[in-house]
């Protein structure tokens, strides 16, 4: 149950950050911070999903992870 709550915590924060940046600062740049955070956050709502046999969950999760960590690692190659 704590990875579920950290998950979405982590999900939220991220969500929190890019709100300020695109919103509050005039920034329509996606945030590499947002990405980081989601990304932890997914992954341990992956993990949490696999420890309880929910598999379906957990590949939902884990294909929603993919694109943020493409994106994340193109954001710091560039």
């Amino acid at each position: 149950m704590i990875l579920f709550i950290a998950g979405l915590f982590f999900i939220i924060t991220g969500w929190i950050i890019q709100f300020y940046k695109t919103v509050l600062a005039n920034d329509k740049n996606i945030n590499s911070y947002f990405l980081l955070f989601y990304l932890i956050g997914v992954s341990l709502l992956i993990i949490g999903n696999y420890l309880i046999n929910d598999l379906i969950n957990c590949l939902l999760n884990l294909i929603s992870a993919v694109l943020p960590l493409l994106i994340l690692i193109y954001h710091i190659k560039n």
